[in-house]
């Protein structure tokens, strides 16, 4: 796998990373200098699974010895390292404590070298890194049920997406932080089965921290059993295991942002932040919070069904928020769980991401200009395309940077900046300048006009070397209906246009926190292998930017410093390259011996008038015009918001299947996928597994139908979580297309999934709501359908995000109508099923084997019993 920039900004010039050589460093990128602050024998001694640096940059700190617990938490032991004389110091309360604890979060304050870590779910103050006492700042924690400073499963997993909840002010003076009281949640129990050895460290961990039901997945504090290796009887009986997890329309954890104030750690002072008037009364959620000044925070909320969207900012010394911004879903569809908004510096303007109308075309994602004191707010941006996030404010220069994706082409993302300042009235609205997208994106009107009005045929578009294409445009990728359909849009849709050949069209950023934006990391993730490389930001900006194409460069070794060369330096009007600090020149000479498949990606007009984006993996052996078919396995996930069809870089089962089993693997993005604005995104909106289950079927049946090397008796289908769910309803079809499916993980009944998804989604399960939209979804009224398929049913029994009790649900009504399939369980593994990845697709690949080889065997016999039954009456009717 590819290596990312393992690293971050510590201020406006400053990197910390870990180099090509192991090596920790300082870069300073205004004079390209390298500091070394950890040398690698030092790096592989302690091993860290991650590493921070003091404001003052005295000290490291470093997590070891790892134990994971859910998507984004984990317990840790942490190290003090002193880069001055290089000692290391284990985290302790006291340096009298003998015990080395294990954590949940631990970080540095924004000033000097001060800590605050959270143990056994409770917070912990130091003032400094050295010194000798340990303020304990809350008191009230109960393990598995009451959280300070770290989230819950349920806003861990679908809300926050991180592994704490506080927040230090620039001096470091006064904290946020959350409370989540799961007291009346309900509890998932299941079964950990442990093994027949002693109980590991990951156990011992957990109970170092506090056990409880956020020990492990399980809730009981490991991933080993409880069960001492002395002890003949441990594993006799499986400990039943508890994880709060609230349920569609069952109580949710109630949630308190507090404001604790540490300038006197012995005496420290917490007020409540006092919610929205139109949030404070009815059950809600808070998705972000940051601090605007020394005195100010900002807080989104939303409310429980999700259709209301909140932005507040909550001023010192009573912390009430008051309202500046509001989105609503106004009945058509849910509203995103967005990040704080970016404010200026004397906090009352401020950017986000707001819905806004282009026409008949629908709703995007845009960037709006909110003026707190006069009440207004103006857009910024604004057409056909998305905004996926914003990274950064340079308010000296008054730009705005931001991800985003392009108009008809939602597989990839660039990097783009705009102006902050909203166009005066009667003036027209600033253009954002693009600084990654490759040249071909800077199309001309006879490119679009030439690709749209004549697309090649399909027959001509599968041989065409898109890389050796200097001399030539670029093929349009082929048709997906007749022309004269293809050139009329639906539902304000606009036509489609060509991906064109690039290098790099996918891209992450990352800028210092500063006034004033000068460098920039920009990460190329796809198509090609991943770089990580830092560039300057030039300050000449033209009016109408063009950005040439990346040109290849023969790669240089690294120097005796420690920088590489870029192999790929993009000759851009904006960026200027300054350093690369990671360009996995050892994975691309892989590659390139590689037996890769051949990509194709493509549109094709589904029902509504909407495009779906395609893309087949085709082995690399496919030639065009010959007449070998192949089976072809749609992969699935189809989840709302997603995107399969996308330009990163990976090598996966995929690729696998493709590059040397000799299958064709599609994938599909169609009505619910991201990327293409709120009109496609929300057709899902209170009707899960409805028209993202057709448009597969409607898309497979198409290709199988016009692609003539695609073997219609030999197809399948399978996915993973939402994708084992849109399997099972595509394998369980009216249209015939798949004859074998496999369902990992899969949410069968939306009702015993978590509330915040489910209530996004589908809102409320009660008959003055959605209770119809919660029982059309329900898997378990298809099985009939799956009678005369053949189907693996796969799931882990320590799954926390997607129960077992999904699949057993799902095994009953298959088992009650009589339906033959496939089960396999693995014990005590969680929803990724990581303990047994090579298990699982060994077994998933021999499952497409034989079930293809019975296929093929089961119609030749059918046609060998055709043909004696011919010869028969021949005989006899003579």
């Amino acid at each position: 796998m590819p290596q990312h920039a393992n690293g971050s900004w510590i201020d406006g010039e400053e990197f910390l990373y870990q180099d090509h050589l192991g090596r920790i460093c300082l870069l300073n990128a205004a004079n390209r200098s390298e500091h070394v602050l950890m040398s690698n024998v030092t790096f592989k001694t302690l091993a860290p699974f991650t590493f921070t640096i003091s404001a003052d940059k005295r000290y490291l700190l470093l997590a070891q010895n790892v134990v994971k617990l859910f998507r984004h938490s984990y317990l840790a032991q942490y190290t003090l390292y002193d880069i001055q004389t290089s000692e290391s110091i284990k985290l302790r309360h006291s340096p009298h404590q003998d015990e080395w604890p294990y954590l949940h979060y631990a970080r540095f304050s924004p000033r000097g070298n001060g800590l605050v870590w959270v143990q056994s779910y409770d917070i912990y103050y130091r003032k400094e890194a050295r010194g000798t006492t340990a303020h304990r700042i809350t008191h009230d924690a109960v393990p598995g049920v009451v959280y300070n400073g770290i989230p819950d499963w349920l806003y861990e997993e679908e809300i926050l997406h991180a592994n704490n909840a506080i927040w230090l002010s620039d001096t470091g003076q006064l904290m946020l932080y959350a409370t989540f009281n799961d007291t009346h949640v309900q509890e998932q129990h299941f079964a950990w089965y442990g093994t027949t050895g002693p109980s590991g460290g990951a156990a011992s961990a957990a109970a170092a921290a506090g056990g409880g039901a956020a020990g492990t997945p399980g809730g009981s504090g490991g991933s080993s059993s409880s069960g001492g290796g002395s002890n003949p009887y441990a594993n006799l009986y499986p400990e039943i295991r508890s994880l709060r997890y609230p349920k569609p329309g069952t109580q949710n954890p109630t949630i308190t942002l507090r404001v604790a104030d540490l300038k006197d750690p012995k005496k420290v002072h917490i007020t409540n932040l006092r919610p929205p008037q139109i949030i404070a009364n009815e059950d809600h959620y808070f998705s972000s919070a940051s601090w605007v000044s020394g005195t100010e925070i900002a807080v989104v909320w939303l409310n429980r069904p999700q259709n209301i969207s909140v932005v507040s900012v909550c001023k010192s010394p009573s912390f009430e928020c008051i309202e500046t911004h509001r989105v609503s879903g106004d009945g058509r569809g849910w509203v995103d769980t967005v990040s704080v908004p970016l404010f200026a510096a004397n906090g009352s303007i401020y950017v986000a991401i707001s819905p806004l109308r282009d026409g008949l075309f629908g709703y995007f994602r845009h960037i709006v200009h909110v003026d707190i004191d006069n009440n207004r707010v103006l857009p910024l941006t604004h057409g056909p395309y998305e905004v996926n996030r914003l990274l950064h404010w340079d308010q000296l220069d008054n730009w705005i940077y931001f991800l985003g994706t392009p108009e008809r082409l939602p597989s990839q993302q660039h990097l783009y900046r705009v102006s902050a300042l909203p166009a005066r009235q009667g003036q027209a609205m600033h253009s954002p300048d693009c600084l990654t997208c490759p040249a071909l994106m800077q199309r001309s009107d006879s490119y679009e006009e030439g690709h749209t009005k004549s697309p090649p045929k399909l027959v001509t578009a599968w041989d065409d070397d898109w890389e050796d294409s200097e001399e030539v445009e670029a093929q349009a990728p082929p048709p997906a209906m007749p022309l004269e359909q293809q050139a009329r849009p639906g539902r304000g849709q606009r036509p489609p246009l060509p991906p064109p050949p690039s290098d790099c069209l996918y891209h992450e950023a990352q800028f210092p926190i500063t006034l004033q934006a000068r460098y920039v990391l920009v990460e190329c993730l796809g198509p090609v292998v991943p770089t990580s490389i830092i560039y300057g930001l030039k300050s000449t900006i033209p009016s109408s930017p063009k950005v040439n194409r990346q040109s290849t460069q023969q790669e240089e070794p690294p120097t005796e410093g420690g920088e590489e060369k870029a192999d790929v330096e993009p000759k851009s009007q904006f960026l200027e390259l300054l350093v690369t600090i990671q360009n996995n020149t050892r994975l691309k000479e892989k590659m390139a011996k590689t037996a890769l498949p051949q990509m194709k990606t493509f549109p094709v007009m589904i029902s509504g008038g909407y495009h779906a984006q395609v893309r087949l993996y085709l082995p690399p052996v496919l030639r065009e015009d010959e007449i070998t078919r192949y089976p072809t396995i749609l992969h699935v996930y189809s989840g709302p918001g997603t995107q399969l069809v996308t330009d990163r870089w990976h090598v996966d089962w995929n690729t696998y299947l493709s590059g040397s089993k000799d299958y064709i693997v599609v994938e599909i993005d169609g009505r619910g996928s991201a990327g293409q604005g709120y009109q496609l995104l929300h057709e899902v909106y209170k009707r899960l597994g409805s028209v993202e289950v057709s448009d597969q079927l409607e898309v497979s049946e198409y290709l199988r139908d016009n692609l003539h090397f695609i073997d219609s008796r030999r197809m399948g289908v399978w996915g993973w979580s939402y994708g084992g769910y849109t399997a099972a309803l595509a394998l369980a079809g009216q249209q015939d297309i798949f004859q074998c499916g496999i369902s990992v993980s899969p949410v069968t009944n939306w009702k015993l999934y978590d509330s915040t998804y489910a209530e996004r989604y589908l809102s409320f399960p009660n008959v003055t709501d959605n209770y119809k939209g919660y029982e059309e979804s329900d898997l378990s009224k298809y099985v009939d359908n799956l009678r005369d398929r053949q189907f693996l049913l796969v799931h882990g029994t320590a799954d926390d995000n997607v129960h077992v009790q999904q699949s057993m649900v799902l095994a009953r009504s298959l088992t009650s109508k009589g339906v033959l399939y496939k089960q396999q369980i693995y014990p005590d593994e969680g929803h990724s099923l990581s303990g047994v990845k090579r298990h699982l697709y060994r077994s998933m690949t021999a499952f497409f084997e034989d079930c293809f080889k019975k296929l093929i065997d089961q119609q030749q016999q059918n046609q060998t019993d055709s043909m004696d039954f011919l010869d028969f009456h021949s005989f006899y009717g003579r």
